[in-house]
């Protein structure tokens, strides 16, 4: 039978070391994310970022002009895999940051892998699939300093530092009976919070010893969400000309996250410290120090629902999708997260409305490469979670993409290769916002598909 090539097993362990590399070099400064469990982006594909976040509805599998990717936010999606697919997706993401009143502004840029993931159809003739993968839901990061006059006569400048993030090792099936499907996933989620503060006074007078307190809160717990879709053609039509059937259908989704509680431990610790020639610091004398601090971290119920018309053309070549759009809507109940580590942390229900689609020009007979490219947009607006001095943050983005095969198809074998890209650009917060965030962000992700684990008929 086929196996997994090395060169899928080495992406997979770059990858894993990218992700290691990434969350210890990371640049990205979002002074939001030291809020709840930090800046929580949900882990998604690629396509549907380009499209302004859509996923619920989105099922790839049918169409052999997208060859075929993962929706790991609907398993149920699952179902419809009809060879074995891999996924990776890398992301740059570019932040300016503006103070009230625009007096100061701040730019970083920051590196991510994002995701990894490898579906496999089980059955085809049962419409069972299974996929599984890992990806990041959450990520904290900033460096923020503050100058302050003490009693009219002392400075003191105290600097903010965090990091860390809330990943997802992942493993889920979904089956379809007939226009419906359901799928589950469940798996791991963990993580961690490191979070600093450091006061150094100056004083060209006297002499004071600068102060560092760190926190740093590891957790995790299996999860679990589901999903279900439902898809009926609403229209059909021959067309004797072209030798093309022509149809458009209709499909829902939705999907829920449940409730879930983190075990964490807590380390605490507050010192004095002492500067060296190199900027860096050595402890003086510890003032506390507590380890593992046994808490728990509560996280909310999500669901999302939406809808996607799709418009196909078949032959005797296959089924080719030509465009599809649609709209979702989603909400997350974040009144009731907790943290025993951090009790005074209570951030706001958040909701998100997107909406967007693709379409490609000619995809049955693919007469220039162009003609071949799937074209991607989308637009989103909502509340983020965050609660910032008792304010909740507007948040918008538009995006755009393409996937764009890098392999040409060959009507004798199943194997597809699809370089799925996003630009999309947004804002977070506004007029009443102490810190408003203008991002850019660049993402290129590859599907890779074969018909991997066939028996062999021949020797």
């Amino acid at each position: 039978m086929r196996s997994v090539s090395k060169t899928t097993i080495r992406t997979t362990a770059l990858f894993l070391s990218l992700l290691a590399v990434a969350s210890l070099t990371a640049q990205e400064n979002s002074p939001y994310s030291r809020y709840g469990i930090g800046d929580y982006f949900y882990g998604q594909h690629f396509i549907h970022k380009a499209m302004g976040g859509m996923s619920a509805a989105y099922a790839d599998g049918l169409t052999n002009n997208n060859g075929q990717t993962i929706n790991f936010n609907n398993p149920a999606s699952y179902s419809n895999f009809f060879v074995t697919s891999y996924d990776l997706g890398l992301s740059i993401d570019s932040r300016t940051l503006r103070s009230q009143g625009g007096a100061s502004s701040f730019n970083s840029v920051n590196f991510t892998p994002a995701y990894v993931a490898l579906g496999v159809p089980l059955s085809k003739k049962k419409k069972i699939g299974f996929a599984f993968g890992m990806r990041q839901l959450s990520r904290i990061n900033y460096d923020i300093q503050n100058g302050e006059k003490v009693g009219g006569i002392d400075s003191l400048i105290t600097t903010y530092k965090g990091s860390g993030g809330l990943n997802q090792a992942f493993i889920g099936i979904g089956k379809r009976w007939g226009k419906f499907s359901l799928g589950v996933n469940t798996g791991y989620n963990f993580g961690r919070k490191e979070t600093n503060t450091r006061k150094d006074f100056v004083n060209d007078t006297a002499f004071y010893y600068s102060s560092n307190s760190q926190s740093l809160i590891s957790f995790s717990a299996p999860f679990v969400n589901a999903g279900t879709q439902y898809e009926t053609n609403i229209s059909s039509k021959d067309d004797t000309k072209a030798g093309l059937t022509q149809t458009v259908a209709l499909r829902f989704g939705a999907t829920v996250s449940l409730g879930q509680s983190l075990s964490g431990t807590q380390d605490i610790r507050k010192e004095t410290i002492l500067y060296d020639n190199n900027g860096g610091f050595s402890r003086l004398d510890s003032v506390l120090g507590v380890t593992g601090v046994r808490g728990k971290i509560a996280l909310p119920v999500s669901y999302a629902a939406g809808f996607m018309l799709i418009g196909r053309s078949s032959n005797s070549r296959g089924l080719f999708e030509r465009w599809s759009f649609g709209a979702e809507y989603s909400s997350t109940q974040w009144s009731s997260y907790r943290s025993d580590f951090e009790p005074n942390d209570r951030p706001f229900n958040s909701w998100m409305a997107r909406m967007g689609g693709q379409f490609c020009p000619d995809p049955v007979t693919g007469r220039s490469y162009w003609s071949a490219v799937n074209y991607r947009l989308g637009f989103n607006y909502g509340k983020d979670y965050i609660n910032a001095n008792g304010n909740q943050l507007n948040i918008w983005s538009v995006s755009m993409g393409a996937g764009m095969p890098i392999r040409k198809w060959r009507s004798y074998d199943y194997q597809f290769t699809i370089l799925n890209t996003t630009l999309e650009y947004g804002r977070r917060g506004g007029n009443n916002s102490v810190v408003t965030e203008n991002f850019f962000r660049v993402a290129v992700g590859v599907s890779l598909s074969d018909i991997w684990f066939q028996k062999r008929k021949y020797d």
